[in-house]
């Protein structure tokens, strides 16, 4: 694989773009073509394609679903019914079952199943979906089958690790996991509870200490971030942590509730909130991860999801628009903000006044359009990487409307014209996943009409094949004049999500980008940084011995750099009743 591939599509398309000037030329709303009135969801498209051969024997098999609107919005798929009844693979000569892990998105519009070995090499797989699989409202899927052939065998890369399963780590909703400055694991979870574990000198973990002041202050929080402060010892710990509205898997929450809070003592026992009045989607996309740049030891970095599916309000996500705040990554300067008085309120909207334009505004935006960007990590060759998350089809694109609004004066690159992006409903394209190299004041790709922001990705500027295309987009789109392409571009439905730099002198993998695949692979990969100006170079390196096949799915890790071991957390995507654990991965 190249660190970029593009999107290619039918070059029956003739319709010509044009560039909008502010107040002279109108952009109107081209629809998607007519969907069939429904009255079941569906399956909309698979991968592997139905009759694909030669297909990789580590392959997870994807489809993306038609879901009937609901009333007010959040549809989604059952998660509870994503069951080896509802979901399956069998060997098609001898109806043989696939042992495999299923599962849909944290946004319910896409069926996952990863089989837990390698497929047979050259052998017919048929892939079904039953009527066992419901949405949220109950209402049973369509039957669906498609089959596919497996190529030759796969082939395992050179670095080789042993997984070592964790005797003391109770099963809990696992998220993140940091090594502190007392030399002790600490993982948080998506009940606001933080378990803090010895680290025996064979790597493997003590007993845990179950820290519970934030949940003892303010009930059920989910904690994504963790990051300890560079001022931060074993006798005077700092933690700070981003959390949310408790999220369920299933229910749908209210806006406005992410916060920044500041936990110290030995016990992590003085709760503090910094920042309150962060913006929330309705599901699984919020205050994400934070970590503070080596450079800036007073200056912490979160990343705030998205909102929606595809930049404009969509009923999966409960209609919900993004906010000035969210899909960015944003960059908080401590020494702005007063400590000993009441938290920064930084609502944008809907009542909330702040301003992270404002002269001396200590909140502000660092890099647009990444719309979900679990995990980060500054790298020892000076860039910052950040694995985004991209949209299931289904979703809505806003168009760029004439005259340009008074917002568009606050553009990082100050521009008063922008290209013509037509709104499009119902995107009938999915996304792929994401590895950006983050450029301070670049935009990623995910719309936001709250910072002038409209076009998906990179538009459809040619009738050839372009980088990251949207092809539903007329030929002609060009992408936002302040768009950035991708460091790398993952299969879809990748879930991309934690991301470490693995150091290691003498290992095949110093250096390199250890990123996890939550849903399809369920694995972690290696990725190359060594290129010019960090680029990733070479192909991604998967079937690592070792770090294949987990389940619980892996959500997150970290590195024990005294010695090369990996944690890894993991998280039940499908059965909100099924919690995770935390496995240690020891270089072999």
């Amino acid at each position: 694989m190249t660190q970029l591939h593009p999107r290619l599509r039918s070059t029956s398309r003739t319709w010509l773009g044009v560039m909008l000037t502010a107040g002279l030329v109108a952009c109107t709303s081209t629809p998607a073509p007519p969907t069939p009135v429904v009255t079941a969801p569906s399956v909309r498209s698979v991968s592997p394609s139905d009759g694909q051969t030669g297909v990789d024997t580590t392959t997870s098999v994807t489809a993306d679903v038609q879901l009937l609107s609901a009333p007010g919005g959040g549809n989604g798929i059952d998660p509870r019914t994503v069951t080896s009844s509802a979901v399956h693979l069998v060997e098609a000569s001898t109806k043989t079952p696939v042992d495999a892990t299923t599962n849909t998105s944290g946004g319910g519009d896409v069926i996952v199943l990863h089989p837990n070995a390698p497929l047979k090499a050259n052998t017919r797989y048929v892939f079904e979906v039953t009527g066992a699989l419901k949405d949220l409202n109950g209402v049973g899927f369509e039957s669906f089958t498609s089959t596919f052939t497996t190529g030759a065998a796969a082939v395992t890369g050179p670095s080789a690790f042993t997984r070592v399963a964790l005797a003391s780590v109770p099963a809990n909703y696992y998220t993140t996991l940091e090594i502190g400055p007392d030399h002790k694991l600490y993982a948080a979870t998506l009940t606001g509870e933080i378990l803090r574990f010895p680290i025996n000198a064979d790597g493997t973990l003590g007993s845990a200490q179950s820290i519970k002041s934030l949940q003892a202050q303010q009930g059920n929080r989910s904690i994504i971030g963790l990051a300890f402060d560079p001022s931060s010892t074993a006798d005077n710990l700092v933690l700070w942590i981003s959390n949310n509205y408790y999220y369920d898997f299933t229910k749908q929450v209210p806006d406005w509730t992410g916060k920044i809070t500041r936990l110290s003592g030995p016990n992590l026992e003085t709760v503090q909130d910094v920042v309150v009045g962060l913006p929330r989607s309705t599901k699984d996309h919020m205050t994400n991860n934070v970590s503070f740049n080596p450079k800036e030891p007073n200056v912490l970095y979160f990343v705030q999801g998205a909102n929606n599916a595809s930049g404009a309000p969509d009923p999966a996500w409960d209609n919900r628009p993004e906010r000035a705040l969210s899909a960015a990554l944003l960059r908080l300067d401590l020494t702005k903000v007063n400590l000993a008085g009441a938290p920064l309120n930084v609502q944008t909207e809907e009542g909330g006044t702040y301003n992270p334009y404002a002269s001396g505004a200590p909140l502000t935006l660092h890099a647009t359009g990444i719309r979900n960007g679990y995990s980060m990590v500054w790298h020892s060759n000076g860039q910052l990487y950040i694995p985004a998350n991209g949209s299931a089809a289904g979703g809505n694109t806003p168009a760029t409307p004439s005259p340009l609004p008074a917002t568009c004066a606050k553009r990082a690159d100050g521009r008063t014209t922008l290209p013509a992006a037509p709104a499009i409903t119902n995107v009938r394209w999915t996304e792929p996943d994401f590895l950006f190299r983050i450029d301070k004041g670049g935009y990623y790709g995910h719309p936001n009409p709250a910072r002038c922001e409209y076009t998906l990705d990179g538009g459809n500027p040619t009738a050839g094949a372009d980088v990251v295309e949207v092809p539903v987009y007329p030929v002609g789109v060009q992408p936002d004049p302040n768009y950035r392409q991708p460091a790398f571009v993952f299969p879809d439905h990748t879930s991309a999500n934690g991301v470490i730099e693995y150091i290691r002198p003498g290992s095949a993998l110093n250096h390199h980008l250890l990123v996890v695949r939550y849903s399809a692979g369920k694995d972690i990969v290696a990725l190359d940084p060594s290129g010019s100006g960090g680029a990733i170079v070479g192909s991604m390196q998967t079937n690592i011995d070792g770090l294949t096949n987990f389940n619980p799915s892996p959500l997150n890790l970290t590195e024990d750099r005294s010695n090369g071991n990996l944690y890894v957390a993991q998280l039940s995507e499908s059965d909100p009743n099924v919690k995770g654990t935390i496995t240690l991965v020891k270089p072999k």
